[in-house]
């Protein structure tokens, strides 16, 4: 444990302090014994009766000056071994210490009385390592849920692929109606599989770690008119539109993949959840400091104890968490961590049957 090692190279320096510290003793021990003997034993005990009294020189008259100081200094390096023990066992209590900082344990640090701050910060470092460690396990379970739940659903529609297209192969001279509803039906569960298999990308290949930016200016509203052309295979069997509302020249410097990957994530989100033949709404508005994106859909109202946890990882809804409408979780939890290493922020509301997503970020230098 590094505690270990701060104790023993402590210790290491407390042995080398002790010996310096009998070292100098000695030679003052010395030095004072010459003293005393150049100046002779009636001013040595002038001197203490000056000091200490007539009746503490009465006391020492017949000691031999030297055999007195060395008394005193004896006593001195007693008391000086002592106090030092006494501090070295707490500053080591406190350095063992540091090895329960990072345990699991809810057992509290008890350090002596005059480290009661340093106490209460150790303690307070315990308990917030102890809650992330637990919010580690929690993401690494949800993680491996998802996985299972992917790897099971994945053989599903792969097997529907293979089952119509063998019978179209096995049955040239089908009528030409079934031979329809086979490959749409096909086709349909091909489009799922695909999904799925994007899903398990995002896990097993995107790293939310990776914070690499190859920056440039980003025409904002350019970009958000090219998703929305290319999500209209999407938003046809919903007979959904986009409503885009944008403003002019609203620049950001950034890496123009990864806030595409923002707002591909956020419109993506905003399909599965609208009611069908409704609107998708994004509009885009500038102040001095910040550009600011809003995309707004018709459809369930997200209850409040979830809506402070859609950007977690691997979260996904209690009502649409075994449906086909239901991702990883990983989506906004990706579009958040953009957005955050490109110094913006992201927010959610909903209610009364609308959701907005609100998307800010920095507005590039030239246009401030």
């Amino acid at each position: 444990m590094l505690s270990n090692k701060f104790s023993k190279k402590y210790r290491k320096l407390l042995l080398l302090r002790h010996f310096i510290g009998a070292f100098i003793v000695f030679f003052v021990l010395l030095a004072v014994c010459l003293v005393i003997e150049s100046v002779g034993n009636n001013n040595f005990y002038v001197f203490v009766e000056k000091v200490a009294g007539y009746d503490f020189a009465c006391f020492v008259h017949d000691y031999e000056p030297s055999i007195i100081v060395f008394g005193f200094l004896i006593l001195e390096l007693l008391m000086w071994i002592a106090i030092e023990r006494s501090s070295s066992r707490k500053i080591l209590k406190v350095l063992d210490s540091l090895e329960y900082v990072v345990d699991n344990s809810a057992d509290n640090i008890e350090l002596p009385l005059e480290f009661s701050d340093l106490q209460n910060w150790l303690n307070l470092i315990k308990m917030q390592n102890r809650e992330q460690q637990h919010l580690l396990e929690i993401e690494a379970q949800k993680k491996s849920d998802t996985l299972t739940y992917l790897a099971h659903d994945i053989r599903t529609p792969l097997a529907s692929v293979v089952g119509y297209l063998s019978l179209l192969c096995e049955a040239p001279d089908m009528p030409a109606i079934q031979r329809e509803k086979y490959t749409k039906v096909a086709f349909r569960k091909a489009i799922q599989f695909e999904k799925l298999i994007d899903d398990f990308f995002d896990i097993t290949r995107y790293s939310l770690s990776d914070k690499t930016l190859v920056k440039r200016e980003i025409d904002i509203c350019f970009l958000i008119e090219q998703l929305a052309d290319e999500f209209y295979p999407l938003l046809k069997p919903k007979e959904l539109h986009i409503d885009l509302k944008l403003g002019e020249g609203l620049f950001i410097i950034g890496d123009s993949e990864k806030i595409a990957r923002v707002f591909h994530n956020l419109l993506k989100n905003a399909i599965n959840y609208s009611y069908p033949k409704s609107s998708i709404e994004i509009y885009a508005s500038q102040t001095l400091s910040y550009i600011t994106v809003s995309i707004k859909n018709y459809g369930k109202t997200i209850p409040a104890d979830e809506l402070g946890h859609i950007f977690d990882k691997f979260y996904r809804s209690k009502e649409y968490g075994e449906s086909e409408e239901s991702g990883t979780g990983l989506g906004l939890a990706i579009a958040k961590e953009i957005v955050r290493i490109h110094n913006g922020s992201i927010y959610a509301m909903s209610d009364d049957e609308i959701t907005v997503f609100e998307v800010k970020l920095p507005v590039a230098e030239k246009q401030r």
